[in-house]
């Protein structure tokens, strides 16, 4: 078992700072529809508010990848896949990260590929060896866009790791999520014919 400080944790700051001004927005929205609402249409408001806000953690707030000796963790918005370092068979960055474990190809929501920042570290890379094309300087690390840093960080860990960390994928879905999801829908769908 791995300490908590073996563990990385990769995020989107930009997604989780959209999440919190999103929440409290919507914590706002209620306190004043509980302050200024009447009957069965303040509650509506509620549901239907709560409903979202269980939708925005899900997008926002809930994605994450935990990297650790033992496995890696993808945290979806709606699911959570544990790939033990052994079946990881291939990660690569396109559109959006892809682990390759089991025949199977899970996404990785939690670092966007942004082409625009890939293109710059590229233009970045040129600069570099345009000013010193036979590396003597200090450029000597490439730049790479974050999410071809993390798949890098994966690919390097899985090579570490593969002999050590083996089993089968696991993936469970986030009955937390999806509970919210269908109470609160649920609740406004009710709130609404009344």
């Amino acid at each position: 078992m791995s300490s908590d400080e073996d563990i990385t944790t990769y995020r989107s700051r930009p997604a989780m700072a959209v999440g919190v001004l999103l929440i409290a927005a919507g914590v706002w929205m209620v306190i004043d529809t509980l302050i200024r609402g009447e009957g069965s249409t303040k509650w509506l408001a509620v549901a239907v508010v709560v409903f979202f806000a269980v939708l925005v953690v899900a997008l926002t707030l809930r994605s994450a990848v935990l990297v650790g000796p033992e496995h890696l963790v993808i945290r979806n918005p709606f699911r959570t896949i544990v790939v033990p370092w052994g079946a990881v068979e291939r990660v690569r960055a396109e559109y959006s990260i892809e682990v390759r474990a089991d025949e199977k190809s899970f996404h990785i929501w939690a670092i966007p590929v942004s082409l625009r920042e890939r293109k710059r570290a590229l233009r970045q890379q040129g600069r570099s060896a345009a000013e010193d094309p036979y590396g003597h300087g200090a450029h000597d690390l490439p730049q790479l866009s974050r999410a071809d840093q993390v798949v890098d960080d994966l690919r390097g860990m899985s090579e570490q790791f593969a002999a050590k960390s083996t089993g089968p994928v696991r993936v469970q879905w986030s009955m937390e999520i999806l509970g919210g999801l269908v109470l609160s829908g649920a609740a406004s769908l009710v709130l609404g014919l009344i």
